[in-house]
Order: C-alpha cells, then sequence, then structure tokens
C-alpha cells in the first residue's frame, strides 16, 4: 500500500488536476467584458448592459448540476471532494465540516441563495446535514473573498443555490438509493414556470444504521462492532422551496424556505481509553434548522445596479451525553435554541472603464442555553435550577471596491471594509468589549494572447472568535479563556492559467500568514481527573503551498481531470520547545478522474483521491503523524430515453473500493468500503 501511495502521488501530480465539471474560474481574466455585473453571489447573477470589469482577484470554482449528479452526493459534504485545495473532516463533536486551503476552523463559510448558513453561536454549519437533493448548484471563492461576504470569512466561502429553474417546461425529478449500513435515501424535486413566475420544491429523506469500518482501523477503545463505525446512525428529513417572480422592468425577488430535522450520533475517539480520558459518548436526538430568505436584484438606470437578501434563521439541538459506549446511562444533556436575522445589500455602479461597488452586511444572533444534570434514565437531578442562559451577538460589515481597466487586457481592484462584533448579552459571563478590525484587498488581472491569463491578488481578513469559543464549556470539556482575541491573515496569490476549448491549466501558488492564530491546548484542572481542552491564541502560522488544476476533454463524452494541492503547514513558535505543527493540515490533497458520460446508454466513473500526511494532537499536547491514504471510487451507470424528455438511470457506485484506512483526525476513521445503487426518474 505504501507503494501504491507512492505512485498516486506521481499519477496526481503529473496530472494536477481540476474536476470534470467543476470549473475553476479566474473572474476578471477569463474574457473580455461585454456586460456590468456584480460578483457572482449564489442568489443572483446580475447582468446589465454596461460594460465595466468584472471583480478580481477571486478564484472561484463552479461546479455544475451534471457533476452534482455524477457523484450521486447524499448530503452538501459529500461535494466538496470535487473542489481543489478542500477537505472534508468530521470532528470529534460529530460536525462535519469543509475546510479550503488548510484554512483553520470556523474560517469558511457556507451560503444558501445569498443567506449564511453557519450558525453564528460557532460560525459553522454540519454539511453532513445538508441534503445534497436541495441544492441546484455550488459555487466557491477561494482565496481572497470579496467584500459582499463580510467578516468571518478568511477561509473562503461555499455558496449553495436552490432549485430555481427558469426554463418553460415542466420538470419532475425522483431519486432512490440503497447502501452498506442500510442507507436508504429518497427524494423528489419539482420544478416550473407561469408566466413572469418560477418555482421549485424539494423532498427528501435518508437514513442509516451506521458507516462501514475500515478493516486497518485500529481502535481499541469504544468499538464493540466490528462492522460498523460505533454510534454513527443518522435521519434527516428535509424539505424546500423557492418562488421567484420577474417583473417587467427587470427586478427580480424571490423567496426561499427550507426546513431540516435530523438527528443523529457521534462517533467516539477510539484511540482513548475512557477510564482516563475524557470521551465523547454523545447523540443529536434533536437537530432542526428553518430558514425563509428573500432575496432580489435589479437595476437602477442605465450604469448601476443592486442585488441584496435578508433571512430569519431559527436553529435548535439538543446534546445527549451519555456514561459509556453502551449508550444506555445518561449524564448530562445541553438544550440550544438559536435565532438570527441577517441582511445584505451590494451595489454597483460602471463610470466610464471603471466601477464603484459598496456592500453592507448586518447580523444579529441569539443563543439559549440550557445544561441539564440528569439521572440515567434521563430526568433532571432533583433541587437543581438549571437556568437558560442567553448570549447575543451583532456582527456589522461595511465594505467597498474600485474595479477600472486603465488600459486594453489589464483589470485592476482595491477593496476595503471594516468589520465589528457587539456582545450585549453574554449568559452569566463576564460582558466584553467590541472586536472590530479591518480588511483590505488588492489585485490585478492580465489577458495574454492564445487564451493565457494572469492574476495577482493580496489581501487581509479577520475573524472574530465566536461566542462558542468565548463562553462555551461543552459539557465541562472546555476551560474558558477570558483573553482570547481575534485571528487575521495576509492571504496572496498569484495564477497563471491556460484555456482552450478542450483544454485548461492553471497554478496557483499560494500563502496565508495568521497572526494571533486561534488553537487549542489540554490543560489539567486541580482537582479533577481529566483534563480540558482550552482555546488559546498562537504567535501565528503560515500556510504556503502551490494548487494546480487541469481539464482535458479527451472526446465528445470523456473528460481527465482532477487536481494536486501540496502545502506546507507551521506554526510560529513562542518557544524553541513548542511543537511546530497545526492539526489535521494535510501536506497534499489530490484528486483524479476519468469519466465517461454520453447523453444515453452507459456510462461510468473511475476516481482516485489522495491525503497526504498530517498530524492531530493528543490529550498530552504531542502531535502524532496521521496516516496517508489513497481512495478509489467506481461509478457504473445507463440512462434509459423514456417518452419525450423523460429519461431512467439505473446506477452502482463503490466508495473506498480497496477499504483504505483514511484517519483526519486521532481516533476519528472515515467510512470504509461502501456500495449504493439506485434509480434517478426525470420526467
Amino acid at each position: 500500500m505504501l507503494l501504491s501511495s507512492r505512485l498516486g502521488v506521481l499519477v496526481l501530480a503529473a496530472l494536477a488536476a481540476v474536476p470534470a465539471a467543476a470549473r475553476s474560474q479566474t473572474d476578471t481574466t477569463a474574457r473580455k467584458r461585454d456586460s456590468l455585473r456584480v460578483h457572482q453571489l449564489s442568489e443572483i447573477v446580475v447582468h446589465g448592459v454596461h460594460a465595466v470589469p468584472a471583480p478580481l482577484p477571486y478564484t472561484i470554482v463552479e461546479i455544475e448540476p451534471r457533476a452534482l449528479k455524477q457523484i450521486d452526493a447524499v448530503a452538501v459534504a459529500d461535494i466538496a471532494r470535487l473542489v481543489p485545495a478542500a477537505r472534508i473532516q468530521t470532528n470529534s463533536r460529530g460536525e462535519t465540516l469543509v475546510y479550503l486551503r488548510n484554512a483553520g476552523e470556523r474560517q469558511v463559510a457556507a451560503f444558501l441563495d445569498g443567506a449564511l448558513l453557519n450558525v453564528p453561536w460557532d460560525n459553522r454549519v454540519d454539511l453532513s446535514l445538508v441534503p445534497a437533493s436541495m441544492i441546484a448548484g455550488v459555487s466557491v471563492v477561494q482565496g481572497i473573498p470579496p467584500v459582499e461576504y463580510g467578516t468571518n470569512v478568511l477561509g473562503g466561502a461555499v455558496n449553495l443555490t436552490s432549485p430555481s429553474w427558469g426554463d418553460a417546461s415542466e420538470h419532475v425529478e425522483i431519486g432512490v438509493t440503497a447502501g452498506t449500513g442500510s442507507q436508504l435515501q429518497g427524494s423528489l424535486a419539482a420544478r416550473g414556470s407561469s408566466g413572469p413566475w418560477t418555482y421549485a420544491a424539494a423532498f427528501g429523506h435518508s437514513t442509516r444504521d451506521g458507516l462501514p469500518l475500515p478493516a486497518a482501523a485500529n481502535l481499541p477503545f469504544s468499538q464493540p462492532d466490528p462492522d460498523l463505525r460505533t454510534n454513527t446512525d443518522a435521519r434527516i428529513t428535509n424539505a424546500s422551496g423557492r418562488v421567484v417572480h420577474q417583473a417587467a422592468g427587470g427586478t427580480e425577488v424571490g423567496l426561499s424556505v427550507f426546513h431540516l430535522d435530523a438527528e443523529k450520533g457521534v462517533a467516539p475517539e477510539g484511540h482513548k481509553d475512557p477510564a482516563v480520558s475524557n470521551v465523547r459518548f454523545w447523540r443529536y436526538p434533536v437537530w432542526r434548522n428553518t430558514m425563509g430568505i428573500l432575496s432580489a436584484r435589479g437595476t437602477l438606470g442605465a450604469a448601476a445596479i443592486w442585488k441584496g437578501a435578508a433571512w430569519m434563521n431559527r436553529f435548535r439541538q439538543t446534546i445527549d451525553s451519555y456514561a459509556s459506549v453502551s449508550y444506555d446511562s445518561l449524564e448530562s444533556r445541553e438544550e440550544d435554541h438559536d435565532l438570527t436575522v441577517g441582511g445584505r445589500l451590494v451595489a454597483q455602479r460602471g463610470i466610464g472603464s471603471s466601477a464603484f461597488k459598496l456592500a453592507l452586511n448586518g447580523l444579529t444572533s441569539t443563543h439559549k442555553q440550557r445544561d441539564l444534570d440528569l439521572e440515567p434514565r434521563g430526568q433532571p437531578v432533583a433541587g437543581q435550577p438549571f437556568s437558560q442562559l442567553t448570549y447575543q451577538q451583532v456582527v456589522l460589515s461595511t465594505g467597498a471596491e474600485y474595479e477600472v481597466d486603465p488600459i486594453e487586457r489589464l483589470d485592476l481592484t482595491l477593496g476595503a471594509s471594516f468589520d465589528a462584533m457587539f456582545a450585549p448579552s453574554t449568559g452569566d459571563k463576564p460582558s466584553i468589549d467590541p472586536f472590530t478590525d479591518y480588511s483590505v484587498t488588492l489585485g490585478a488581472g492580465y489577458r495574454i494572447d492564445g487564451g493565457w491569463q494572469l492574476r495577482l491578488g493580496a489581501g487581509r481578513k479577520s475573524r472574530f472568535p465566536t461566542m462558542r469559543e468565548l463562553f462555551g464549556e461543552a459539557l465541562n470539556r472546555f476551560l474558558l479563556n477570558p483573553d482570547l482575541q481575534p485571528e487575521s491573515s495576509v492571504l496572496t496569490e498569484i495564477a497563471l492559467g491556460i484555456r482552450r476549448p478542450t483544454f485548461q491549466a492553471e497554478v496557483i501558488p499560494f500563502g496565508t500568514f495568521t497572526s494571533n492564530t486561534i488553537d487549542q491546548q489540554s490543560v489539567l484542572v486541580a482537582g479533577e481527573t481529566h483534563p480540558r481542552r482550552q482555546r488559546i491564541n498562537l504567535r501565528g502560522s503560515r500556510v504556503l503551498g502551490v494548487e494546480m488544476t487541469t481539464t482535458l476533454l479527451a472526446g465528445p463524452d470523456v473528460t481527465v481531470a482532477g487536481h494536486l494541492t501540496v502545502s506546507h503547514v507551521r506554526r510560529l513558535q513562542d518557544l524553541p520547545s513548542d511543537p511546530v505543527y497545526l492539526s489535521e493540515k494535510p501536506s497534499t490533497l489530490g484528486r483524479l478522474a476519468a469519466s465517461y458520460t454520453p447523453p444515453l446508454g452507459a456510462s461510468g466513473l473511475v476516481e482516485a483521491t489522495y491525503t497526504g500526511r498530517a498530524y492531530s494532537l493528543d490529550d498530552n499536547n504531542r502531535f502524532v503523524p496521521l496516516p496517508t491514504s489513497l481512495v478509489l471510487n467506481l461509478r457504473a451507470a445507463y440512462r434509459f430515453a423514456l417518452s419525450g424528455e423523460r429519461s431512467l438511470e439505473l446506477y452502482l457506485r463503490v466508495d473506498n473500493a480497496t477499504d483504505q484506512l483514511v484517519v483526519p483526525q486521532l481516533g476519528l476513521p472515515e467510512a470504509g468500503r461502501a456500495a449504493q445503487g439506485g434509480v434517478k426518474a426525470s420526467f
């Protein structure tokens, strides 16, 4: 396996590819501008009639609907493997998060139709509980985020789009899937239009008994089942809808609504002995997320356009903590209720060969939490008050960008923003002073004959500590740090790429230089037997890397594509004895895929993904090396033509076909070999 892993690295390095149907877009250098437009956000893409330069220096990856269908994603988390420099990791809380270019925790934000999906209390959302069936498209911003995303996105942004088809025909899609671990999934989506109205709706339900356990997993504790990973069952039910009205004057207004209802278990850290370490035996019996999003766009005269979104999000979760791996004796419970109201407004005006953009972002979020000590059968311990604590935060950001073409083929951008966070309510903790910071963006792009393009960008962004980092104790797992400060990063990248009808490639050296990096350490509190975690500010950290992508259209229906990212991640030492590593930052990430996808008949996909060396922190504050992995995924399908535009597809896929051991975090391996098959019908 060592030989095969090395071979995989060589192959991936040689082809350095971008996913088939996942296109890395350099917005400023792809072509000469012929329309007025604001930088793409998932809720709207505005087109007008006045020529101004499109924004830069942003690296954007768009994943086409065809690619989403081909990977048979159950949840949004499955989509990340199509994105260069992206990795998905499920942490010890059972949350599945996306990381871009080895960004830190809580540095990447997810948006749906322009509204923030991240729960502000912890600035993250579990993407394993957001069904892929309710998503129509995905675009990812890497590197330096535009000003319209506001603060707390120094690691990038993931934009998700609700089903909102604009074609005139009615359309219905049905999918049924079954797989390993008693996985069952069903989805139904419908769309259509009537005059100025377009509408779409999606429904889905999925269940599983657990994730398959890799044969080579070394889990000496908390793993009684030899086949399925302990406590990884899940159930997800979702419903979503979107209605869009197009007015005669060009103004467009859309309303999106969705509801997610889920429950799941959390895999325990199998390398820890519960007798001497603090192991989480957790379950989420309640995980509910309800959101309403109002988005709009329009023009102001011939040279100005605007777009905006307003949203309300109600989130609720319950965490049950058990005494042992038998999950039959409750110890404590955390009940969380979050209500968030937010908005964004972006306006741009063209002035000759230049454009000026203004962006406003704001949200207020209230988190209510009650921690209960429980009797073994789940009743609260008698005689204790268990009061509910209230925390509130207000986050504001205002920014501007100026874009200009000083000469033919050259585009320049200059941007700046001011960000602030206030905490009007801090529960039973002392109040804190407001956090304030600034961001700047500089960029240049140049178009060269023959399809070549050159782009340079630099910027500074910040991330404020979340309310949970400041005040959350996670059922006594964390020790608070009242001196925790914001972290900030200077981000740089240089991109050189070429685009031809059947071939495209891009090389992007990048660097992230972070000050006051927020990390963790283990602390043994006097009188306690198990160490607690504590969040701290490091002096800083560095991520230096190169991202390489390419796509080759070898024939009308044949694509060979993938990506490779190599990075060097290091902590800045305060003392010579300090460690130099950061937790769970792989040195190499790569994907290589070959697909044959004719409109009808047989199709196939062969995909390999590689994860290089990373390190994980143990309870003794020592970094332990994690294994490298080369994973093979296979898919075969057959599509039948029915009457009219109707079609039926039967498919079978095997993920991790060689049952490779993948360990993104110490004691928490990913799923082993898993098969699924199903049918997809389109009417």
